[in-house]
């Protein structure tokens, strides 16, 4: 029985339960998680090479690469998995047997604003069978209107307007927000006003007597629903962690909530606050982490209820809620959380409960909110790359004996083994001081980079003396337009080719982009690794030629949002996979990624006047006019990532 390799890029660990490798060894997709029967599984190779012979813009085009590819039967599982999670601990812990006592969950939009992934939310969302009533989240102008068009389609048939889905508006607000979202409660929705500043509610009480100035039963008869954010001492370590704590980029802290709420009262609008939110930071580590922060805002929440009399009924957790992108489950990273959905809820849920258990006299638990959209999205569309060519890396001429001689020589030369030279501390003893530091830290950062770079290379050399060369494989991609993530925070993502599975892979590589740019490569990766284990490309083959593949998995949250025009690349081709029940798939759609002609006036350029007029006129000056026109017109309404290339073999290493 052929061997199966998944276990080199750990698929069991960040893919449970939803990627595996198969018989054939290739990559495939479980789309129902756990509950995925056998036969379901979808075959990630089949997918692409059906997916390619699919025509795209009215049978106009072809599919190009690079691709995402979309599962939203495992979107839907997320969202079971998450209510079910929030569901069993209400039910285990007996939280509370009220109104309020029920979890109903957002969807931030910023983590994916792809118009089938936010309509597909709100639509499993707003499934009848399981009433979920599951919302959106929105922190700009653009952001409200999508959110509110799109929930426009929910389950908004609650009499009570409080009960229907969440419109939960966050981030900080001008007159014109604060005025779409107030109509937009005034329409039916059930928008919820989040005050990150105490200034923001002076513009909310001036747009809404405006707005009740206005003709409209329904505007006379309608009121505003307030949050306000808490800026939480509980913070997390790490990257995520930085804009939180009392220092924190929004909210405010308790004294000022209670602030706004005395202010309410005095204004007769009590009534009007609703809902206390906190975000303490994306990727929570660990569930201590998630209970500390829970119960101190429950305390916040308890305060506002028993002590400013303010009618509560929601505590909105945020968002936080991780993926464990490494596969180890031991929130010792940015790239791992020691936790599942169900622990996480029964963190939430527990101290909450026992918070408002406590209090004299105990508070009525509130409905509980998250704005989980990393762990609902990450898992349900991954990135297909096409691999163009493998060559080696040259060898560097220093052995590894002569690097550590380099860096040992550095070592005994750096500014760090000796005390900084005295700063002279009159007449400008300031500035003088302030230089002679400055003067040192440079010194120490210049040594710190030299040592770094001769570390690396010396890495290397170990690595390629121990097996073999390094090999760079130039792929179909730019980094900064599909995984920008990697490039600007360092984040990284599970990759492993999507076939030949069952063969070993016997080549170590990097990843390399077709842009301008030498930050265009991928030389780190889950595991620590600098390399990733890869077959060796055989285009000798025909059904091989141009057809080997690397997927980047868990891909699905912010990397389309967050997309660079570096180049002016921009986004890839989206196909949607659907699962059929019993087994196989259905290719829904195949939409290619911007053309050149779409992306170009993005940059202000008006394309017939200042591109194919421009040209025309010169190639007809020219006389090269018929031989200019089909390249040009090709050029234009492609996408511009590398079309119909050729892949070499891999080439050997130098000598």
């Amino acid at each position: 029985m052929p061997k199966n390799y998944g276990a080199l890029y750990n698929v069991l660990g960040w893919g449970d339960p939803y990627f595996a490798v198969n018989a054939e060894g290739h990559l495939s997709v479980k789309p129902h998680g756990l509950h995925t029967c056998p036969g379901e599984e979808i075959d990630i190779h089949s997918v692409i090479k059906d997916a390619l012979k699919k025509p795209t813009n009215g049978n106009k085009s072809k599919p190009q690469f690079p691709m995402i590819l979309r599962f939203p039967d495992v979107l839907n599982n997320r969202l079971e998995t998450l209510h079910k999670g929030f569901y069993d601990a209400i039910a285990y812990t007996g939280y509370g047997d009220g109104s309020t006592s029920y979890y109903q969950g957002v969807f931030p939009i910023k983590v994916n604003h792809n118009k089938a992934v936010v309509q597909d939310m709100v639509a499993f969302g707003a499934d009848r069978k399981h009433k979920w009533k599951y919302g959106l989240e929105a922190g700009s102008k653009p952001e409200l209107l999508i959110a509110i068009s799109c929930l426009t389609k929910a389950d908004n048939s609650d009499p009570c307007i409080s009960k229907r889905p969440y419109l939960v508006c966050n981030g900080y607000k001008d007159a014109d927000y604060i005025s779409l979202a107030l109509s937009a409660r005034a329409m039916g929705l059930n928008v919820i006003i989040v005050l990150e500043m105490e200034e923001e509610l002076d513009i909310v009480m001036r747009e809404y007597d405006a707005l009740k100035a206005q003709p409209g039963d329904k505007v006379k008869d309608f009121e505003p629903a307030l949050g306000v954010r808490a800026k939480l001492l509980t913070k997390i370590p790490g990257h995520f962690g930085s804009t939180a704590g009392k220092h924190g980029k929004f909210g405010m802290l308790a004294e000022q909530i209670y602030g706004v709420a005395d202010k309410l009262k005095c204004c007769c609008k009590l009534s009007w606050l609703k809902l206390l939110h906190f975000h303490i930071g994306s990727m929570i580590p660990t569930t201590d982490i998630v209970y500390n922060a829970a119960s101190e805002a429950a305390g916040i929440y308890c305060t506002l209820v028993n002590e400013k009399g303010a009618p509560m009924t929601t505590l909105d957790c945020g968002g936080g809620l991780g993926v464990d992108y490494d596969g180890t489950r031991s929130g010792s990273s940015d790239m791992s959380v020691a936790y599942g959905i169900q622990e996480y809820a029964s963190s939430i849920v527990q101290a909450v409960r026992l918070k408002c258990a406590y209090q004299d006299p105990p508070v009525p638990v509130p409905v509980l909110c998250t704005e989980s959209g990393r762990a609902m999205a990450s898992h349900h569309s991954m990135i297909i790359l096409e691999a163009l060519s493998a060559i080696p890396e040259p060898q560097d001429e220093d052995t590894s004996e002569t690097l550590l001689g380099k860096i040992q020589d550095l070592h005994s030369k750096h500014p760090g083994t000796r005390a900084p030279a005295p700063a002279v501390m009159s007449n400008g003893a300031a500035s003088g001081a302030r230089a002679g530091i400055y003067s040192h830290a440079a010194e120490l950062k210049k040594h710190g980079i030299e040592m770094y770079k001769l570390g690396k290379k010396l890495g290397k050399r170990v690595a390629s003396d121990d097996a073999g060369a390094i090999y760079n494989y130039h792929m179909n991609l730019s980094i900064f337009s599909l995984v920008p993530d990697f490039w600007g925070i360092g984040q990284l993502f599970p990759m492993m080719p999507v076939a030949r599975l069952n063969e070993e892979p016997t080549l170590k590589g990097t990843l390399v982009d077709i842009t301008c740019d030498s930050d265009g490569k991928m030389e780190k990766f889950i595991g620590g690794g600098e390399t990733l284990p890869l077959h060796k490309l055989e285009s000798s083959e025909p059904e091989k030629a141009g057809g080997y593949y690397v997927a980047a998995l868990l891909s699905g949250a912010y990397q389309e949002a967050l997309s660079c025009k570096h180049n002016l690349f921009s986004g890839p081709t989206i196909v949607r996979v659907e699962a059929i029940k019993g087994g196989g798939y259905n290719i829904v759609s195949v939409d290619l990624g911007p053309t050149a002609e779409e992306i170009i006036p993005t940059m202000r350029y008006d394309v017939e006047e200042d591109i194919v007029k421009v040209i025309k006129d010169y190639a007809t000056k020219e006389g090269v006019w018929e031989a200019m026109q089909l390249p040009m017109t090709k050029g234009l309404t492609t996408m511009p990532y590398l079309n119909d290339y050729n892949a070499p073999a891999t080439v050997v290493p130098f000598p």
